[in-house]
């Protein structure tokens, strides 16, 4: 029921149509092997082909979105390593997903992440296979992973957890991958904003706030800025607020993480034409949540900045 509200807001802003022709995803994956010093790199022109295919022409979902209402958002894997002797790979893997807002031609930046944990082996012409049962290399679950959690946060921000079904997904890649040698899948690990920590705070219903914040500040927030800019900026406030509770409880939640990563500069924009105390209270809060950015914050309080 919550994928079929999430559809009908989608059809409601954009036009989609669940009974369009062509895949969810518009993603496009680019092979950075600047540090590649040695070994034939065209296999990773091969890879960059089957990788995009993968992305690309494979249903994620069973929904059908008409071409251009495809989800617009990337990946970039950056290797740092590779044996062309085996075909092992060392890498950073970078995703971002970005959300048109109604009635501008606008997109915001719903999710931006590093994942240094990305290791795989790949030979010439190496079948690229998975499905939600077998999740096969580490190559492939990693990748659907980040598809699942790219369409958990874009549903999300259309419905009240409208993304639940894509966030189980993608914590069952999760649990099946345990049996991988590669890092990133397992709790034990130092990094805190690996795969499975991302994967639980997402999933976890303690953390469950998130789902409402992606939600308010987007459908109630952006969508709204155009007709309303008043009543946007209140909902954003309010996931703000939501936003700064969560990371109260739990301070390294990398769910909040990943949505305030690359939104300072949004962030200002949105409250610098509000009245003073909006733009002080939006002020504390920001600092509450994401103190790094301080600086950038203190351009929305203008000439009242401490």
């Amino acid at each position: 029921m919550k994928r079929i509200t999430a559809l009908l807001t989608l059809a409601f802003l954009f036009g989609l149509t669940p009974f369009g022709r062509a895949q969810e995803l518009d993603c496009k994956v680019n092979i950075v092997t600047t540090k590649v010093t040695s070994g034939d790199k065209s296999v990773f022109e091969t890879l960059s082909t089957v990788l995009n295919q993968f992305m690309n022409g494979r249903r994620w979902t069973n929904l059908n979105f008409r071409p251009q209402e495809k989800i617009p958002c990337s990946m970039t894997i950056d290797v740092q390593e590779y044996n062309s002797g085996n075909g092992q790979v060392k890498a950073y893997l970078s995703v971002q997903l970005r959300r048109p807002c109604y009635k501008s031609t606008y997109t915001s930046l719903l999710l931006n992440t590093v994942d240094k944990d990305f290791s795989f082996t790949y030979v010439q012409n190496d079948p690229i296979e998975f499905s939600d049962n077998s999740i096969g290399t580490n190559l492939t679950a990693t990748l659907a992973f980040y598809a699942y959690l790219i369409l958990g946060n874009y549903f999300d921000s259309f419905a009240p957890r409208g993304g639940s079904v894509f966030y189980e997904k993608a914590n069952n890649i999760v649990l099946q991958a345990q049996g991988l040698s590669e890092q990133g899948w397992r709790s034990s690990e130092r990094n805190e904003r690996n795969r499975y920590w991302i994967s639980e705070s997402y999933s976890n219903s303690n953390y469950q706030a998130i789902h409402e914040v992606l939600y308010r500040y987007f459908r109630l927030g952006m969508d709204m800025m155009f007709d309303d800019p008043s009543t946007a900026r209140v909902n954003i406030t309010e996931a703000l607020s939501q936003l700064a509770d969560l990371k109260r409880r739990r301070p390294n939640l990398p769910c909040i993480q990943l949505f305030m990563e690359s939104r300072a500069d949004e962030l200002v924009n949105i409250f610098q034409p509000a009245e003073q105390t909006e733009r002080q209270k939006a002020f504390d809060l920001l600092v509450s949540i994401d103190a790094a950015n301080v600086n950038t914050y203190k351009k929305i309080l203008g000439n009242n900045a401490r």
